[in-house]
């Protein structure tokens, strides 16, 4: 028997069925970690899918082949109805000795202790380690007071995760602790984490080993950085009085053309040879007709003789069923769009950006289209085909409207986002995803790059790995004093000490964007940075 136990914890992975993701990366740099360290076990506390894919379990096992196992299933492993009876049956390596104190898992997918796991913890002696997905806070009534009182009679430790941060409380002479994120998407507070657990007769204690990003990654990132206008003569003011290479001038909801603006453009162009982007905007149906035609054809004369690089344009305005592929409304609304490409000067980087679901909105055919990377990646295709050129068009990649998307973010996380369109995109949106009492707000200042619903790691990894085309970053926050926020904590994020980083190692030709084509829209291998010197 040995003295001491070296264990390493990881939770809420959120793996996809690919195996080309952040996620999957972050998982086997925590793998190696843990060989390198020697780590007795792993303790796997739930949520290794995304929405109960049974690919994203088994690349999960294979990359944890060589370790001894301890794990149970959180709620995100059966959020498919199709797979979720099988994903349970799959987590039953649930306990584990070591030395004198036993480690149980206990699977609360649903929320709560069901009664053949109640009996496996009358087992529990002082000492003893208990795992569980949920906090027990967030436990259904019953089982919350159940594994309370448990707590309170029998001085044991309690591990979980589902909460993505770190979580240190006592109940009783129990302590409860919940374990950070492995997830690169959705830690929050800081990089994701793998926590080492260390087991001896006489103590239990944790550490965590974060895995970060080079800071140079970061660096790179930062010098793409621009704004998305709200007011667009006092936001084209602010990027001239503070160098600000790229902006993108918003034609949207009210807007009717501003000439005045065009010296103030010129100037800015002059001083810092910057990246100029028109938001055009939105078409939709309404009472049967497309509408916004007018407005459209005006802000296309306009990113015409303003000489922008680039266009921005959101997927139609309808629901998913009221445009069937190839049908009489398809064809009209596309052709608004190609009369954009026709237009526009050779070189001028058209993008179509994803949208996201609205409160209360059903993931059926009546929701809207534009919000899964497959509907989206139609529209350019179709685009790029009338055009007659395969990279004509490209993706406007919006990392808040993929975050804040209901159901749909289950399926698709930001992630699988990165994975799939990383290599279309010409320009990205940036900024942070808020909760408030009826959902989700968006555009809001980027306070913390690590969360809370967004943490930017793993756009800085894919960054580094080439998944992401390296161009104009907007951050699309409302007022100056947004952007300035969201600026100031970049550089705290910057200069931040953290006591143990582990960097992620970069791509060996596995990866995506290893072997990538350079011949997509924006991949800017070797070119010059916009609005850079």
């Amino acid at each position: 028997m040995k003295d001491k136990y070296r264990i390493g914890v990881i939770c809420d992975l959120h793996l996809t069925e690919g195996n080309r993701t952040a996620q999957h990366a972050f998982l086997r740099c925590a793998a190696q970690r843990m060989r390198q360290e020697g780590a007795d076990a792993v303790i796997c506390p739930g949520d290794v899918t995304a929405c109960g894919e049974l690919e994203g379990y088994e690349a999960y096992r294979e990359i944890l082949r060589d370790f001894s196992l301890c794990e149970a299933a959180g709620n995100s492993d059966v959020r498919d109805p199709a797979s979720a009876e099988t994903m349970v049956q799959l987590f039953q390596n649930r306990e584990l000795i070591l030395g004198k104190r036993k480690v149980i898992g206990v699977n609360t997918p649903y929320g709560r202790i069901a009664d053949g796991e109640k009996e496996r913890l009358r087992n529990v002696k002082p000492g003893d380690l208990v795992f569980l997905h949920h906090d027990p806070e967030s436990l259904e009534e019953e089982s919350r007071n159940d594994l309370t009182a448990l707590a309170e009679q029998v001085p044991i430790t309690i591990l979980h995760g589902h909460a993505h941060q770190w979580m240190d409380r006592r109940i009783g002479n129990s302590r409860v602790i919940g374990v950070k994120c492995l997830d690169p998407d959705k830690c929050i507070g800081s990089f994701p984490a793998l926590t080492w657990l260390t087991v001896s007769e006489e103590e239990i204690d944790l550490r965590e080993c974060q895995i970060g990003v080079p800071r140079e990654t970061m660096e790179d990132v930062r010098r793409y950085f621009g704004i998305s206008c709200v007011d667009n003569q006092a936001d084209v003011a602010y990027a001239l009085e503070h160098g600000i290479p790229n902006i993108e001038l918003r034609c949207i909801d009210d807007w009717t053309p501003d000439w005045t603006i065009l010296p103030l453009i010129e100037e800015w162009r002059k001083q810092t040879k910057g990246y100029l982007s028109v938001h055009m905007p939105d078409i939709r149906i309404r009472d049967g007709e497309v509408v916004g035609k007018e407005q459209w054809y005006q802000a296309l004369e306009y990113a015409c003789l303003v000489n922008a690089d680039g266009l921005t344009m959101h997927p139609p305005r309808v629901k998913k069923s009221g445009i069937p592929y190839g049908g009489a409304r398809w064809n009209e609304i596309l052709t608004l769009y190609f009369d954009v490409v026709r237009k526009v000067r050779p070189g001028v980087k058209l993008g179509i950006e994803n949208l996201h679901m609205n409160p209360g909105e059903a993931a059926d055919g009546n929701r809207g289209f534009g919000y899964i990377p497959e509907e989206v990646s139609l529209w350019i295709n179709e685009l790029n085909r009338m055009a007659g050129e395969s990279n004509r068009v490209g993706h406007v990649l919006d990392v808040g409207h993929a975050r804040n998307n209901g159901l749909l973010a289950q399926k698709y996380p930001v992630s699988r986002w990165y994975e799939r369109m990383g290599q279309k995109t010409v320009a990205y949106h940036i900024h942070q995803v808020v909760p408030f009492e009826d959902g989700y707000k968006n555009h809001c200042a980027i306070e913390e790059w690590f969360g809370p619903m967004i943490n930017y790691t793993s756009f800085f990894w894919c960054w580094q790995q080439r998944i992401l085309n390296h161009v104009p970053v907007f951050l699309e926050v409302k007022g100056h004093e947004n952007f300035e926020i969201s600026v100031q904590a970049f550089e705290r994020l910057l200069v931040r000490k953290d006591e143990e980083v582990c960097l992620v190692p970069e791509s060996n030709g596995s990866e995506p964007g290893a072997e990538r084509g350079e011949n997509m829209p924006g991949a800017e291998r070797g070119e010059r940075v916009p609005g850079a010197e």
